[in-house]
């Protein structure tokens, strides 16, 4: 049976009345569905739009004991619209910190959980410092290390983040030179994005999970999409404090 990635959510709003709301984030980057028919698959979309939101939360869903964490604390940084750590509240019972730097990704992700009949707190903040030391135990980190100057300086603050024994769920771009796995790629306005920073390679990555003390390192994933430049893959990994 083919794993559902769509995120559905319950809510006592009339259609007509949620898509009113919703109108006002649009264009929408992820399908997200709801109880009373409306999808924001069916509202203005940006390019690309992943119909898939949950398949990055899924993947490392096996590979961390969430039921061993139920009721726990998620970081969930450059969060988007809340869609993974809200789905983490509804399956475990997780109560969700998120942090993006867009304003209008903290006003969807706290309007999401609000639907959700979620207890979370989503604010601006920085991926590189924002800490609460030995508070979480999950850290999210999809999506964002490359865009930060400072990268190798989000991962030592998310370790600080953690509590002992908890988990780093990262995904990022990376870039492994066929002769060197030392070198890394300064990436900055690769696609014409200025946010582009930083594609360490692999073994830079996980070397430097291991200088800061990250103990059962493990590659779920790498994937090649076309857009991405020679050498370069995006790779998902859970790592233990």
């Amino acid at each position: 049976m083919k794993e559902s990635y769509e995120l559905s959510l319950k809510t006592d709003l009339s259609a007509e009345e949620l898509r009113d709301k919703l109108s006002a984030y649009e264009p929408w980057g992820h399908r997200i569905d709801f109880s009373n028919g409306i999808s924001t698959s069916n509202l203005k979309r940006r390019t690309p739009f992943s119909l898939n939101t949950l398949q990055k939360v899924k993947t490392i869903e096996k590979s961390i004991p969430f039921e061993e964490f139920r009721g726990g604390t998620v970081l969930d940084i450059g969060c988007n619209s809340g869609y993974n750590s809200i789905y983490l509240a509804s399956a475990y019972g997780m109560h969700p910190t998120g942090i993006d730097v867009n304003p209008r990704h903290i006003e969807v992700s706290n309007f999401l959980s609000k639907i959700a009949n979620i207890e979370a707190i989503y604010s601006i903040g920085n991926a590189e410092t924002y800490c609460r030391e030995c508070y979480f135990d999950v850290v999210l980190h999809f999506g964002t290390l490359y865009h930060l100057p400072n990268p190798l300086l989000s991962l030592k603050t998310t370790y600080e983040n953690l509590k002992k024994g908890g988990y780093l769920a990262l995904e990022t771009q990376v870039y492994d030179h066929p002769e060197d796995n030392n070198i890394c790629y300064f990436m900055h306005m690769h696609n014409n994005d200025k946010t582009n920073f930083w594609a360490l390679s692999t073994h830079v990555l996980i070397k430097y999970l291991e200088i800061l003390g990250f103990t059962e390192i493990q590659e779920l994933l790498k994937v090649v999409p076309k857009m991405l430049e020679k050498n370069m893959s995006r790779i998902i990994l859970v790592a233990r404090k």
